[in-house]
C-alpha cells in the first residue's frame, strides 16, 4: 500500500469504548508524511492494569477532548482512506464502539490488519505481536504501548510488507493473501477477513 493511515488506540479499562489515547500515522507513496497524537477523555474510570500497560492516568486526560470532538476534528482526513491497525480485532472495534457511543456518523474508510497480513505472508513465526514483527524487520519501537509509537511501528511494518511482497493495492493484497479489506461507513462496519473462497496459493515473488 502506498497510501494509508496507521492507527492505534489505548483504552482506560476493559471497555473498548473507553479510548484514552489515539495515534495516527499518515503514509503517502510509502513515506510517513504526518502524525497525529491526542490524549482522549474517556469519560470513564481507569483500570489499574490498563494504566500499568500504557502509563496513562485519569489526571493525564483532564482537559483532553472526548472522542467525538477528536473524531470530528480529523474525519475529513480519514474519508476514503485505508486505515491499518496491527490488531484490528481490537482497534477496529474500539473505533466502531466509540462512534456508536457518541452517535457519530463515520466517514467511509477501508480497514486492514497488519497482524493478519503478517501471519499470511511470514508463516511459521511463534508470535505475530507488534514487537515480534518489528524485531523481524529490525524496526525499533521507541515507546511500546504509546499510541503514536505503536501506530508508527504499524506503519513501518506495512511499508516493509508492501515493499517485500508487492502489496501495491487492495487487489494485490487479496491476490497474495486472500484477505478482504474491511470497511466502515455510515451505518456499517465490517472487519477485514480471510475469504471463505478456496484458498489461493500465496504469490510472494
Amino acid at each position: 500500500m502506498k497510501n494509508f493511515i496507521a492507527i492505534d488506540f489505548e483504552t482506560a479499562n476493559r471497555n473498548r469504548h473507553s479510548i484514552c489515547a489515539v495515534g495516527m500515522v499518515f503514509v503517502e507513496k510509502n513515506k510517513i508524511v504526518d502524525t497525529v497524537y491526542s490524549l482522549i477523555d474517556p469519560e470513564e474510570p481507569f483500570d489499574g492494569m490498563n494504566t500499568y500497560i500504557h502509563g496513562i492516568r485519569l489526571s493525564d486526560t483532564e482537559g483532553a477532548p472526548t472522542f467525538n470532538t477528536f473524531y470530528e476534528s480529523i474525519q475529513d482526513r480519514l474519508k476514503d482512506q485505508i486505515m491499518i491497525a496491527h490488531n484490528l480485532s481490537f482497534d477496529g472495534y474500539a473505533l466502531r464502539d466509540n462512534l456508536n457511543r457518541y452517535n457519530i456518523m463515520p466517514v467511509q474508510s477501508k480497514l486492514l490488519c497488519s497482524y493478519q497480513l503478517s501471519k499470511r505472508l511470514i508463516p511459521g513465526k511463534p508470535s505475530y505481536s507488534l514487537k515480534s514483527i518489528c524485531d523481524h524487520f529490525d524496526i525499533d519501537i521507541i515507546n511500546h504501548h504509546h499510541a503514536l509509537s505503536d501506530a508508527q511501528a504499524c506503519a513501518e511494518i506495512m511499508i516493509k510488507l508492501s515493499n517485500e511482497f508487492g502489496l501495491h493495492d487492495l487487489e494485490a493484497i487479496f491476490s497474495k493473501t486472500n484477505i478482504k479489506a474491511g470497511e466502515i461507513s455510515p451505518g456499517h462496519y465490517r472487519s477485514s477477513l480471510v475469504s471463505s473462497t478456496k484458498k489461493r496459493k500465496l504469490d510472494v515473488s
